[in-house]
């Protein structure tokens, strides 16, 4: 940025220094000339005017994006009344390295073509006289701002325009501007990277390499190392992110350059989201890695509160039939792995639509919903009532969640207990969802596949081996007092949600959820006493109602928000900051705070180091804390950040301890 306010105080400079000329003026570095392709004007017939700028050996000016440094050209017309000016159009530049930083730049040549139109009336024995000032940046080793006063002079005619000399050259250059592409291109970040892909087709001769130009500030670091990988019908582009808040949507330049030493650019529109095709397919240990981490986090994600008590109870009912009825327990087993994986991979093809839809969205992103979180704590709330016995499944679904599931329940308990697990963050499937959801639709498939895999094997897993029941506890009637137990989790669960409920929505919609309770409460005795329709009825127009009182509450203030901007302020001011990413519906999140960051010694050491505590709150699904959690790879919460006064910044594990806290902020 200081690179550029010098370089704009020399403009005003040298604006003040270069004498004005009519038609051309002439340094020791450039000849820059004023150019039309018309001698004569016709009314409404729109016209090229170019700025043409003939550089010396080794100079070089800018583009519309200088790059880090330089500044791009200004045109300033001043035209007869009527008369109407165009955008300034660019031909496509090319790299300039000068030490660290990277220019996007003109050598030998630049042209900078405006088109022009005329009033639909117009005097054929008038003369239109159009005034042009213009000031650009010239470099080598050193950069010298210039400036000029331009003109042209153009009769009227009442018949076609006549063609200048200049007509074929700026022909041939009209003819290179980059062609729009008709479509957008989704790029998404993992890991500090921006990746995208064009696809092509019907070339007329082998592509040789291509370059991206970014017309966007915020997209990519223009000097960092650029990836392009070619193919038969594709191009696929790497490049290191901007550093501070990454833009949604941004436009470029994509140049291809041939075998036969052609060049063809395209200008292209590129938004967040997700690519489709040719996502680092070659980054197949990456995948395998995912997909091993997406299956433990799986695996991990069946300790979690709000689903321990279901697999437990899946495991008593093998228990109770495993040495009578072996076939039925291991089809019971298959139908609840089929459930489950199935509820896995329809969520991976929700976020795919959503995100093709350009929405910003991670693992547990449902839980941004007051309506789905008050649904999860009606839901959670039947299943304790059934666990402590105040009722009964119907038998269609054999009594899902009970000790006596025929295969179809277990199939719908397969479903139910990924509903219940959503709020849930297990270790090792943050970094596994973060690499699946900017991986492309394959990668995201693989990764939900495994994760789903990886929930359904502990249950899959003894219902294949009835051997291993041997492992458990005898049936008897201690089942029944164990299963009444298990409905205190699930209830202290509906308690967790009417908190979240309460942060996002307030206060009202968690007195209006309660209502929805006691709705279901009164239904479920109705139900006992044979009043079954009103009790339906009564049952969906208690949650319905809820249900579409449920609004989100704009956010609480914090006392140190995060902020991009702030973060860099403060670690411009050479404190060290701690991150923390958070959201109310993360159990995981409020164990850490729990056990951890809210530890006396832990707040003193920020004390005495002078460490500032940034919470990015996620609950409402914040923008930029979105974009922060993509430049570490990451799609959802918790992730935990410490910037020491000096260094890089150190990604703490997802679990933490005092300890933990402690030695990495030492």
């Amino acid at each position: 940025m200081m690179i550029r306010f010098l370089a704009l105080c020399f403009f005003i400079v040298g604006a003040l220094s270069v004498p004005a000329v009519a038609s051309s003026i002439t340094t020791p570095r450039t000849q820059a000339t004023l150019l039309s392709d018309v001698k004569t004007i016709h009314a409404g017939q729109p016209f090229w005017a170019v700025l043409h700028i003939k550089l010396q050996p080794g100079w070089h000016t800018y583009w519309k994006n200088a790059g880090d440094s330089g500044i791009p050209p200004g045109l300033e017309w001043t035209l007869p009344n009527g008369f109407s000016a165009g955008e300034v159009q660019f031909l496509a530049p090319s790299l300039e390295k000068i030490g660290p930083l990277v220019d996007y730049a003109y050598s030998d040549d630049a042209y900078y073509p405006v088109s022009i139109t005329p009033p639909l009336i117009l005097r054929s024995n008038a003369t239109a006289i159009l005034m042009l000032k213009a000031h650009w940046l010239v470099c080598n080793d050193v950069c010298i701002p210039e400036s000029g006063d331009f003109s042209l002079m153009l009769p009227a005619t009442a018949g076609p325009p006549e063609p200048s000399g200049d007509a074929p050259l700026i022909g041939d250059v009209i003819s290179k501007l980059p062609s729009p592409l008709p479509h957008t291109l989704p790029f998404s970040v993992a890991n500090g990277e921006v990746h995208f892909v064009l696809k092509h087709s019907h070339l007329p001769y082998e592509i040789k390499n291509a370059e991206f130009f970014p017309a966007t500030d915020g997209l990519i670091s223009n000097a960092s190392l650029r990836q392009v990988t070619v193919t038969s019908d594709s191009i696929s582009f790497t490049l290191k992110q901007a550093e501070g808040k990454l833009v949604e949507l941004a436009q470029g330049v994509i140049s291809l350059f041939f075998s036969n030493g052609e060049r063809k650019d395209y200008v292209v529109t590129l938004k967040a989201g997700i690519v489709d095709s040719g996502a680092k397919t070659s980054n197949y240990e990456g995948l395998i890695a995912a997909m091993v981490s997406a299956f433990l986090g799986g695996l991990i994600l069946n300790l979690m509160p709000c689903v321990f008590p279901i697999l437990s109870l899946k495991a008593l009912a093998v228990a109770k039939k495993a040495a009578a009825h072996p076939d039925t327990v291991r089809k019971q087993g298959l139908a609840y792995a089929l459930g489950a994986t199935l509820s896995f991979l329809g969520l991976a093809f929700l976020l795919i639509l959503l995100q093709k839809g350009g929405a910003a969205i991670g693992w547990g992103y449902q839980m941004q919903s007051p309506v789905f979180v008050a649904s999860l704590a009606f839901l959670l709330l039947a299943i304790g009532l059934n666990l402590s016995g105040y009722f009964e499944l119907p038998t269609l679904f054999g009594n899902a969640g009970t000790a006596e599931d025929s295969t179809i329940g277990s199939f719908v308990t397969g479903i139910l207990a990924v509903m219940v697990a959503t709020p849930c963050t297990a270790p090792f499937m943050a970094t596994a969802v973060g690499f699946a959801l900017t991986g492309g639709t394959f990668v995201i498939i693989a990764v939900f596949a495994s994760l789903g895999i990886g929930f359904a094997a502990p249950f899959l897993l003894i219902s294949l081996y009835p051997k291993l029941v041997s492992a458990l506890p005898k049936p008897g009637a201690w089942m029944l007092t164990f299963k009444q137990f298990l409905a205190f989790p699930i209830y202290l669960t509906v308690v967790w949600l009417l908190w979240v409920l309460t942060r996002e929505a307030g206060a009202d919609a968690a007195a209006i959820a309660l209502l929805g309770m006691v709705a279901i409460s009164f239904a479920l005795w109705l139900w006992q006493h044979t009043a079954r329709v009103l009790a339906l009825l009564i049952a969906i127009a208690g949650v319905g109602f809820a249900l579409t009182m449920m609004h989100p509450a704009p956010p609480s203030p914090k006392a140190e928000p995060f902020s991009q901007d702030k973060l860099s302020e403060l670690r411009k001011a050479g404190g060290g900051v701690f991150v923390d990413a958070t959201a109310d519906w993360c159990i995981t999140c409020k164990v850490n705070e729990t056990v951890a960051l809210s530890s006396p010694k832990v707040m003193e050491a920020f004390k005495q180091k002078h460490i500032t505590y940034m919470v990015a709150d996620w609950t409402h699904g914040d923008m930029d804390i979105t974009h922060y959690l993509e430049s570490f790879g990451r799609r959802g919460v918790p992730i935990y950040v410490y910037y020491p006064p000096q260094g890089e910044p150190k990604v703490l594990p997802q679990l933490l301890t005092e300890s933990v806290v402690l030695e990495a902020i030492q």
